[in-house]
């Protein structure tokens, strides 16, 4: 199930030939962050991610060096964030194009300042050079306990889903970019939830970031888990303010906004029934909210309610959008736009839009692979 996904496929082709290092504790796809045994270190192991900014510059999604700062700093420390670990520092690669101005350096360089300030972490190295096309690269290094951290696997039917913030804002920005300009805009400054994670070691049963946008995350979870999740109704008031109001302006469907693959980088994760009171205890004393979206069930399909209908989401096509049509963010919403109208088509046919939808789609049977 889990190289359905052309994303999951492209990284099996990358790394199969690679040995597994021997250190290495968790298993591919299992964590957001790789996981390294430290010899003679006791109880604690390093734990390692790195991101790199170029394909949102080349779609002109970030356009402000300081947010492009911010980013380099903030993806990868979301990643540590969703496996409960302790940031020691990141390393950043900076490629800068001959002729940027001073001026756009000097903000790059005080996003990713002040995003390590914000994060408590520092900048302990990296590497400069030029190039035609600024791309920026963040590795971060953290701490972790060897025996609690927190993976992607480990869901068990009648877990509760939840998120540590509001939904579909990264998407929002990205769909601010197509409005015209104006006051349709959601401000996009995510912040790794470095404290919130470490709140769910010992509570959360699986984690992973929204990086890639709700929908893609859940499916990820769902192929690792062989489960699946029900959004309970009334997922749009999980949704930011700003977000949900311009996805109105803007005639777009509401689901869209989780289906995107900009994602919020809050954390998604799960937890048994009994340790909710103690989840909400821990999280009332750091000052945050979780959130609650859902359920796992025994079957693995991903549901939600549209339109008045319980949906069995499409969530590998879904993601799949995102990888064609040359991956710009117009061919990213005519693909989901081609998905909503076969969705409502089916539903309003009356069929058992359980069975008529399937939650995930063999290689080369999906719509986008004719």
């Amino acid at each position: 199930m889990i190289n359905q996904v052309r994303e999951n496929q492209l990284i099996h082709s990358l790394t199969h030939a690679f040995p597994r290092s021997p250190l290495q504790i968790n298993q591919l796809h299992g964590t957001d962050a790789e996981l390294l045994s430290v010899p003679h270190a006791g109880e604690f192991s390093i734990a390692v991610t790195v991101d790199t900014i170029a394909e949102e510059i080349a779609a002109g999604l970030y356009e402000d060096p300081y947010l492009i700062g911010w980013m380099t700093v903030m993806a990868s420390m979301s990643d540590l964030a969703a496996v409960g670990a302790d940031p020691l520092g990141i390393i950043i690669s900076e490629l800068l194009p001959g002729e940027m101005p001073e001026d756009s350096v000097e903000r790059l360089q005080m996003g990713i300042r002040e995003a390590c300030t914000r994060c408590g972490t520092y900048v302990l190295g990296g590497d400069t050079n030029t190039g035609h096309a600024l791309s920026m690269t963040g590795c971060a290094i953290g701490r972790v306990n060897t025996h609690r951290h927190l993976t992607r696997i480990g869901i068990r039917q009648g877990d509760l889903l939840y998120t540590t913030g509001d939904l579909g804002v990264g998407n929002g920005f990205a769909l601010s970019l197509l409005a015209p300009r104006g006051d349709n805009h959601c401000v996009f400054r995510p912040v790794a939830r470095l404290r919130e994670g470490q709140d769910l070691l010992g509570l959360a049963t699986a984690c992973m970031d929204s990086s890639d946008g709700v929908l893609a995350t859940l499916d990820q979870l769902m192929r690792l888990n062989g489960l699946g999740f029900e959004i309970e109704p009334g997922w749009e008031e999980l949704l930011h303010p700003d977000a949900r109001s311009l996805a109105r302006e803007s005639g777009v469907p509401e689901w869209f906004l989780l289906a995107g693959q900009h994602g919020e980088f809050e954390l998604l994760f799960t937890l048994h029934p009994e340790d909710e009171s103690q989840l909400r205890a821990h999280a009332a004393r750091s000052g945050w909210e979780p959130r609650r979206l859902g359920r796992a069930t025994g079957r693995a399909s991903i549901v939600m309610g549209i339109g008045g209908s319980e949906i069995v989401m499409p969530t590998g096509e879904i993601r799949d959008v995102a990888h064609t049509g040359g991956g710009s963010l117009q061919s990213n919403v005519a693909g989901l736009r081609d998905l909503h109208d076969r969705i409502m088509t089916d539903s309003s046919h009356g069929g058992d839009n359980r069975r008529s939808l399937h939650p995930y789609h063999e290689t080369g049977k999906g719509k986008n692979q004719r």
